[in-house]
């Protein structure tokens, strides 16, 4: 924990921004903070690939388990990618 006097300067510094920069300041408190996102789309239909792919090699699909173990593998590589919209 941080001492009082550097809480009190980190308050002074945010009111500071508030008030100078609204929007920027409303951007920032509604960013994610790395690693404490839940899982994302991409990231369960990635594992629910996984499963239909060890389902199909276990039924002898063969291209099935290709096919599916492709998508896994490509969702769960796109787990950090971001789609970038204007």
């Amino acid at each position: 924990m941080l001492p009082r006097h550097e809480r009190r300067r980190i308050a002074e510094i945010e009111k500071g921004l508030v008030l100078q920069d609204p929007d920027f300041a409303d951007r920032l408190r509604r960013a994610e903070l790395p690693g404490r996102s839940r899982p994302g789309v991409r990231v369960v239909l990635g594992c629910v690939a996984v499963v239909a792919a060890l389902l199909c090699m276990v039924l002898g699909e063969v291209a099935g388990f290709l096919l599916a173990g492709l998508l896994a593998t490509v969702l769960l590589a796109a787990r950090g990618w971001r789609l970038l919209t204007s």
